[in-house]
């Protein structure tokens, strides 16, 4: 009920109506489980008061009574219609009261023996009042008889101080056993039980017997009315000043009611003039004195009442539906002549109208009680109403409330939108139209085992997805060899049907990292596409981008980035209407991420960022790709962007704790040890590594470069054999990649020949080795070069590695070799100064000014100066000097140096040498 959270509705006038399920209430919302039984998990919430909401007013009045009773009765009762506020009083009473109080709150599952005392005994012991090991244990088949009543019984007597017991929504409770045990542990216990009950009509228990004894309190709706003072209270709490004659006038429409209430103070708080809309609402509005039926709906004529009732199970209206639910041609223009003299049904626009929620809660009871056997019957004529004008989401929430599980499925199947419910980040809203579909059912159509397939799988309940899934497939197999499914209808039902089934075969397949399987599904998903209508197609590309997606994220698994990047820019194209889940959203960020992968930094950056762009091709509320995150991170990490890797790397783990994807995880685990590893972290980027692997088979490409990176971190570590062990897991000693690999393990022990031997394979090839490789083959080339004495060499493999860099800003190889860069660029500030953006910041002259508004020219204050002797280690910094450099040219320790760092981050608010020295120029402090 739209605003109204934690206060009940109102029933209408008339008699009685005893349900087995809540009306929508503004009592505190709780977990709702399928089954629980003795021994088995306890919900916490259930036994826990709720919390109390910000705006709820503190009535010292109600409190007290409370207290009083329970004091003396052994027994209290709440009763009241919904929204008279029981369980709201009863939660500040517990927050007030300095003796032990257990809460329960009940729910329609707790109608058993085993359940109900489940709960009771949990909350006794979670009370603190009586010891556990004094409570008898819940066991199953005993909870509930004589022996275990008569010792929670006896524990309970025999407790010095009385504990409360709290059972919210008694009233739910009907199995004799249940409150028969629950009267004669309560007539046993003595001083040592006093029990506090909430109720919408008066319990099932002998309360008359209670009421001769003089044991029962009860406190009615009237009791918990809430006065003139106690209104004025809410009022104030929401920023609204009332004059008294108004407040009277409110009082007096609403007589107390606190849902009532409530809602006039969400009305009041939108109004400019709050005194003049009382007036109003006394003239015009009924919802506040009538009880919305005798002034809304029994004021109506019997036509109008009948097409109120029948639409009553729509949460919006417009004459075409109101004639199809109604079977009432003049149906069409009802509503326009009730949305002009009645504030409770409102235009929504373009021809809808909407119930204002009390009244749409009004009619269903009315609808259920005086003709229970129509609601199904509206609820599927809803279904099919929506289904024909294309809105499923409607369709299938109709089909489920009318128990039509097998229809809800085949919607779902039928309009190819199983991708919907597959995937956790875009098909939330719809799986959970499905959370009440029995899951033991032995469904004779297969649709119903394929969705629930597609929600297992989304919940990462691989084993009951498979099991479904082969459910599905058993009855589709039977299907295909049935000469009854000739026909062209059963034959594109069919159809979608195995294609639904294949896409969710796709997807197990990816998330267990079985490629082969993934391939033979994405394959006869092709061929089934040929096999749906055209008409539908049309209707839905989004479905051959679908799959087209699958096809290019297991070239993608494979290693295969230009086959990916071309199958994955076909599923681009194929969408052409407004994008959605499994269109272009999740083709661009896998496309860019095996650009970014390929080595096309440019072009992966521009198509992660319109992946990510909020309002441009993600749907609304759905967490960003992490593909395209990932992909952003990967470009951040080539270009020696740390900081901001780590960021997008964060972002997509939060992307995929909503919708885990294996194989993106792990190349974020892949950049998050690079960027670990060029941060000088190399144990961290080891364990990254080991945490990678963990839990599936990885990809061979993929696994090598772990190796890869793996046997840097090694080498760094100064484990040598190790590095070269981990370099050799990824490929032979001729591969460029693990060439470079062995050669920087080489070079850290010192061993300037076996690292010549293993580089000149690297050297050789040249066709098919991508840029990032050929550059730190080059950089290697160079540092032997230079070190060996022959700097022409030395000088023609770096300024080859900075022109192959250029084009896509390659800026990580040269920060891992900064230790020996530095110093080169000292003796040559021309080679500095023109590839300034691949080096970074030097001493050396500004050719090129940054545009203004840039970083370069946003003044960041110190917080406080910098000594000469700071200045000095920030001059050396920015020519890219390592620490020990800095302190062997200013004739100081490696610690001094370190102190002079930190001293230096924290006056210039940076985190790392490379920010320090931005920040420093900025300021022009170098």
């Amino acid at each position: 009920m739209t605003g109204l959270a934690q206060i009940e509705t109102q029933d209408p006038p008339g008699p009685a109506v005893r349900r087995s399920q809540p009306a929508a209430s503004q009592e505190p919302a709780r977990a709702r489980p399928s089954a629980v039984s003795a021994g088995g998990p306890i919900l916490a919430a259930k036994i826990t008061a709720p919390t109390l909401p910000d705006w709820l007013v503190r009535r010292p009045r109600i409190t007290e009574l409370i207290e009083k009773r329970t004091r003396w009765y052994p027994l209290t009762v709440l009763t009241g219609p919904p929204g008279a506020g029981k369980t709201m009083a009863l939660a500040l009473w517990a927050a007030a009261n300095p003796g032990p109080v257990a809460w329960v709150g009940l729910d329609e599952y707790d109608d058993r023996p085993e359940v109900f005392w489940s709960y009771v005994v949990a909350a006794l012991g979670q009370s603190g009042a009586v010891p556990a090991k004094q409570l008898p244990a819940a066991t199953q088949g005993r909870t509930g008889d004589h022996v275990f009543l008569l010792r929670l019984a006896a524990a309970l007597a025999n407790q010095d101080r009385p504990v409360t017991l709290v059972l919210d929504d008694l009233h739910l409770l009907t199995e004799p056993k249940v409150l028969g045990g629950l009267d004669f542990v309560l007539r046993n216990t003595g001083s040592g039980l006093r029990l506090a009950v909430s109720c919408r009509m008066d319990p099932l228990l002998p309360l008359h017997r209670y009421r001769l004894a003089g044991q029962l309190s009860e406190i009615r709706a009237a009791d918990l009315a809430f006065s003139a003072a106690e209104a004025g209270l809410l009022l104030a709490q929401h920023g609204i000043t009332l004059r008294a004659d108004a407040l009277d006038s409110l009082m007096q429409r609403t007589e107390g009611w606190a849902a009532g209430l409530r809602l006039a103070v969400i009305s009041l708080a939108a109004r400019p003039d709050p005194d003049q809309f009382v007036k109003e609402l006394s003239a015009e509005d009924s919802a506040l004195t009538g009880y919305l039926v005798d002034e809304v709906l029994n004021a109506q004529p019997p036509q109008v009442r009948e097409v109120l009732l029948c639409t009553s199970v729509l949460d919006r209206v417009n004459p075409e539906a109101a004639t199809a639910l109604a079977g009432d041609e003049r149906a069409a223009g009802i509503f326009s002549d009730l949305a002009r003299t009645n504030a409770f049904i409102q235009p929504a626009g373009s021809g809808w109208y909407r119930y204002h929620p009390l009244l749409a809660e009004v009619l269903r009871l009315k609808l259920r009680h005086e003709f229970p056997g129509r609601m199904a019957a509206l609820h599927h004529g809803a279904a099919r109403w929506h289904e024909r004008h294309g809105e499923l989401a409607d369709a299938v929430r109709h089909a489920a409330r009318a128990g039509d599980w097998p229809l809800a499925a085949a919607m779902v199947v039928d309009d190819l939108a199983i991708g919907l419910i597959i995937d956790p980040r875009s098909g939330q809203r719809l799986a959970g139209k499905f959370a009440g579909m029995p899951a033991d059912r032995a469904w004779a159509e297969p649709e119903p085992h394929l969705v629930r397939a597609a929600m297992a799988l989304s919940a990462g309940r691989a084993a009951s997805s498979a099991a479904a899934l082969a459910a599905a497939d058993a009855i589709l197999e039977r299907l295909i060899g049935d000469q009854q499914a000739a026909a062209r209808q059963a034959d594109a039902r069919l159809a979608a049907a195995r294609l639904a089934a294949e896409m969710i075969r796709l997807a197990c397949s990816l998330d267990a990292g079985d490629l082969d399987a993934a391939a033979q599904a994405v394959a006869r998903a092709e061929m089934l596409l040929g096999q749906v209508p055209d008409d539908k197609l049309a209707r839905h590309p989004e479905i051959k981008a679908r799959v087209l997606s699958g096809r290019g994220t297991v070239e993608l698994c494979s290693g295969n980035f230009d086959e990916a990047v071309r199958v994955l820019l076909a599923g681009m194209s194929a969408r052409t209407a407004p994008p959605g889940p499994g269109g272009p959203a999740e083709c661009t960020g896998h496309l860019a991420l095996a650009e970014a992968l390929r080595g096309r930094l440019r072009r992966a950056a521009k198509l992660a960022a319109e992946a990510t762009a909020p309002g441009s091709r993600q749907p609304r509320g759905r967490p960003p790709d992490p593909a395209a995150l990932v992909a952003l991170a990967w470009v951040h990490l080539e270009r020696n962007e740390l900081r901001e890797a780590g960021i997008r790397l964060k972002q997509a783990e939060a992307a995929l704790a909503a919708g885990p994807d294996k194989l993106i995880e792990t190349v974020a685990c892949l950049a998050a040890a690079a960027g670990a590893l060029a941060d000088g972290r190399a144990a961290v980027a080891a364990q990254i590594i080991d945490r990678a692997r963990s839990g599936w088979r990885v990809p061979a490409w993929l696994d090598r470069q772990l190796s890869l990176v793996q046997s840097r971190a090694r080498a760094a570590s100064r484990d040598i054999p190790a590095a070269i062990a981990a370099a050799e897991r990824a490929g032979s000693g001729t591969t460029p990649e693990v060439a470079v690999a062995i050669t920087h393990a080489w070079l850290t022990a010192g061993d300037r020949d076996h690292a010549r031997r293993a580089l000149t394979s690297a050297l050789a090839s040249d066709s098919g080795v991508p840029d990032r490789v050929r550059v730190q083959a080059l950089l290697a080339d160079a540092r032997l070069s230079y070190t060996g004495g022959d700097r022409g060499r030395g000088y023609r493999s770096l300024t080859a590695a900075l022109r192959l860099a250029e084009p896509e800003q390659l800026r990580l190889p040269f920060a891992m070799e900064r230790s020996w860069i530095g110093s080169v660029l000292r003796r040559d500030p021309a080679l500095a100064s023109t590839h300034r953006d691949l080096l970074g910041p030097g001493p050396y002259p500004d050719r090129t000014p940054a545009p203004p508004g840039s970083p370069d020219q946003l003044a960041i204050p110190a917080a406080e100066p910098l000594s000469g002797r700071e200045r000095e280690v920030l001059h050396h910094l920015s020519g890219m000097l390592s620490t020990a450099e800095v302190a062997s040219e200013m004739s100081i320790s490696v610690n001094t140096v370190k102190t002079h760092l930190r001293n230096i981050y924290r006056k210039l608010a940076a985190s790392h040498r490379g920010e320090a020295v931005r920040r420093a120029r900025q300021l022009g402090l170098i």
